[in-house]
């Protein structure tokens, strides 16, 4: 009955923990790791680049928008588990796909011109599952008065 409990006890405890300890009737110590490091384990979010000048624009103007490439450089899957924005005035589009170690992908951020006159800087924040939990993109430039 003690194997049977022992064995139950190593494998819940393996699945909680890369580390675990149990002492049996006070005595006896079993240390139970984990045959691989659970950092080893992770997806990475690798973005081409992080910062975008469109230059110049003229206000009203269409299709202001860019795409962010980005590349999962881990060995999990990539989740984008949230997008937080800096104002309305962005508009990201992303794809909720997961993505798998060595696939790429984009988020698209628009920014709408029509009712903003001169220099913008504009923030917009990524989380993921990565290691690196999020990742913040930035759009600039200046919007020209009609």
């Amino acid at each position: 009955m003690k194997v049977i409990n022992i064995i139950l006890a190593i494998f819940l405890f393996s699945l909680q923990s890369s580390f675990a300890e149990i002492i049996i009737d006070g005595q006896k110590t079993i240390t139970i790791t984990s045959p691989y490091d659970q950092e080893d384990v992770m997806a990475e979010i690798k973005f081409d680049t992080t910062v975008h000048d469109f230059g110049k624009i003229k206000n009203g103007a269409k299709d202001v928008k860019f795409k962010f490439k980005y590349t999962n450089t881990g060995n999990d899957v990539l989740f984008i588990t949230r997008v937080v924005k800096s104002c309305g005035c962005t508009e990201p589009v992303y794809s909720r796909e997961p993505l798998m170690p060595g696939q790429s992908s984009n988020v698209e951020i628009g920014y709408t011109t029509t009712e903003n006159v001169g220099v913008f800087n504009k923030k917009i924040t990524i989380f993921t599952n990565a290691n690196t939990e999020s990742v913040i993109l930035t759009i600039k430039g200046e919007v020209l008065p009609k």
